[in-house]
């Protein structure tokens, strides 16, 4: 059937990508605790470093809900003979976030078909390659399913394990922002980095 290619549309080799939603406690719970951590607030976002209370986290749930696409990351279950009763009531590990089109795209600008990417995982599961894997999804679901044309993603200058990590997975280093990062009496660039559908194709030849 033509859709067998989709039957596992939702997940990756190790993860699984659940909807986020604006009554989603679990989640809420995960992106307070995420954003408490100061060195994944300052790697993943330009906000002021600070404490995160609920004002914030509510404005990023009502962001991450509007988004084109705005998931969990989440550990694949085990799947075991004995077990599958028990995946059904088990709430799932959640251990990133990951947003395109954050906040929702506008109909005046839709024809243009680009968004931009965001991604953070929790520090516990960093290094292990869930960032890389999850990503990767994020960009075969723009092309495969949300017929973007280009994506788009940043990070600042001081955070070069992503900027290695975009080009390697196949992102064109397009320019910079310079000093408009501000960070521990610092100034740092902001690295801009894109991807089209046809690099994407290439990519994934």
């Amino acid at each position: 059937m033509i859709t067998d290619s989709i039957k596992t549309a939702y997940q990756s080799p190790r993860l699984q990508y659940i909807r986020i939603n604006r009554q989603d406690e679990q989640f809420k719970v995960f992106l307070t605790t995420l954003f408490q951590d100061p060195q994944v607030h300052a790697l993943t976002s330009t906000m002021l470093l600070r404490p995160t209370g609920d004002n914030e986290v509510d404005y990023l749930m009502d962001q991450y809900a509007n988004a084109l696409l705005g998931v969990a990351i989440c550990l694949l279950p085990s799947k075991t003979p004995d077990d599958s009763q028990t995946q059904e009531t088990t709430k799932p590990t959640i251990i990133g976030e990951m947003v395109l089109g954050e906040g929702g795209i506008p109909n005046s600008v839709a024809h243009n078909r680009n968004a931009s990417i965001g991604i953070a995982i929790s520090s516990q599961y960093q290094g292990k390659g869930y960032g890389r894997e999850a990503l990767t999804w994020g960009l075969d679901w723009a092309f495969r399913h949300g017929n973007l044309h280009s994506v788009s993603i940043s990070t600042a200058s001081f955070n070069t394990r992503a900027a290695k990590l975009y080009r390697d997975i196949g992102f064109v280093e397009e320019g910079r922002r310079r000093q408009v990062v501000w960070f521990d009496r610092a100034w740092y660039d902001e690295l801009l980095f894109s991807m089209t559908e046809e690099e994407w194709e290439r990519v994934r030849a």
